[in-house]
C-alpha cells in the first residue's frame, strides 16, 4: 500500500493493532481489546504488566501467550489508552476501522467495542449495584443495545451519520464514566 508520490501509506492504529492480534491468531478486533480495556479502566481498575497481558490474550482468544515481538506493543497500548482516557483535553478516541473500510466492518467494530466496554466494566469486580446510578444504568444499556450492531436490512442513506453519532456517543459516555468512577484516583502507572 503507498500513496501517489511512492511514500509508504502510514499504518493507523487500528491497523496496526489487527496486524499484530491477526498474526498471533486473535478471534476478536482491537476494538473489542479497546472496549474491553476502556470498560475495566473506567470502573477505577489497573492492571500491572503481567495481568494486561494474560487479560488481553484472553479477551482475544490467543491460541497462545502473546510473543516476545507482540508484548512491547500491547503493553504501549495499556499505556497509550490510560493517557488517553485519563488526559484533561479529552481527546480519547474509539479505536475504529478508517472511513475506507466497509460500513458493516466499521459496524462489526463498534458492536464489538461495544460488548468489550460491557466485559471489561464487569470483569474489574469494583463496582457494586448500589454505584449503578440512574445515568450509569442508562450508558449500559446503550452499550448493550450497540453490541448488538445494526442489521444489514436497516442500513440505509441515514446510517453513516447514525453510525458517527453512536461512535461519538460512546465517546462521550465513556468519558463520563472513567471521571465518574476515577475521581478520586492518582494517575496510576503500569507497574
Amino acid at each position: 500500500m503507498s500513496t501517489s508520490d511512492n511514500r509508504p501509506a502510514k499504518i493507523t492504529r487500528f491497523d496496526l493493532y489487527s496486524n499484530i492480534a491477526l498474526s498471533q491468531g486473535a478471534l476478536a478486533s482491537p476494538s473489542a481489546m479497546q472496549g474491553w480495556l476502556t470498560g475495566y479502566l473506567c470502573t477505577g481498575g489497573r492492571l500491572s504488566k503481567e495481568q494486561w497481558l494474560a487479560e488481553s490474550a484472553e479477551y482475544l482468544a490467543l491460541p497462545e501467550d502473546w510473543n516476545a515481538k507482540s508484548k512491547l506493543p500491547i503493553l504501549g497500548f495499556y499505556q497509550d489508552e490510560l493517557k488517553q482516557i485519563q488526559g484533561q483535553d479529552l481527546d480519547f478516541q474509539l479505536l475504529m476501522p478508517g472511513d475506507d473500510e466497509d460500513f458493516e466492518v466499521r459496524m462489526q467494530a463498534f458492536a464489538e467495542w461495544s460488548k468489550g466496554f460491557l466485559d471489561g466494566f464487569g470483569a474489574s469486580g469494583r463496582i457494586a449495584e448500589s454505584d449503578l446510578t440512574e445515568d450509569v444504568m442508562e450508558i449500559l444499556k446503550h452499550y448493550d443495545a450497540f453490541s448488538y450492531g445494526i442489521e444489514e436490512d436497516d442500513i440505509d442513506e441515514d446510517s453513516e451519520r447514525l453510525f458517527t453519532e453512536l461512535v461519538e456517543h460512546a465517546r462521550v459516555t465513556a468519558l463520563f464514566m472513567f471521571y465518574h468512577f476515577n475521581q478520586a484516583q492518582q494517575e496510576p502507572k503500569l507497574h
